[in-house]
């Protein structure tokens, strides 16, 4: 699947894109000025390729592994302690997506969708684009 139709089939609302516009077009005023036009690899969808990485890394390798540690200690361990396990493990998915909404400055049901596209990325193979350091 294209990129480009992985980002419209991902139900991002036109307001929702806008804001992601928005924000698209304020950092590109911040590197390059009004007047530089854009390359092909700094386009507006490699711009919501990139940010659904950034919005979602680290957030699922590290929750598979507290999902993997609950559902361990749900059968050596007694009840008590894998309900226990799984409302941390609950517990810290919300802290780490609360963290990721204000460091992205985007809404809460936004950074949900980017992550169910950098899902969906990994489902079709889609790499994202990488971040040149100089």
């Amino acid at each position: 699947m294209d990129a480009r139709k992985l980002i419209l089939t991902n139900s991002f609302t036109l307001r929702e894109l806008l804001r992601l516009k928005t924000q698209y077009l304020s950092k590109k005023r911040i590197v390059y000025g009004r007047i530089q036009k854009v390359t092909e690899d700094e386009s507006f969808d490699k711009f919501i390729l990139l940010i659904a990485d950034l919005s979602s890394s680290g957030y699922f390798i590290f929750n598979f592994t507290l999902c993997f540690i609950t559902v361990g200690t749900f059968f050596t361990d007694d009840e008590k302690a894998g309900l226990l396990m799984l409302s941390i493990c609950l517990f810290y998915g919300f802290v780490a997506f609360i963290y990721r909404v204000k460091v992205s400055r985007l809404s809460f049901v936004i950074v949900i969708k980017l992550a169910l596209l950098r899902l969906r990325m990994r489902w079709y193979k889609i790499s994202p684009p990488q971040i040149m350091d100089d």
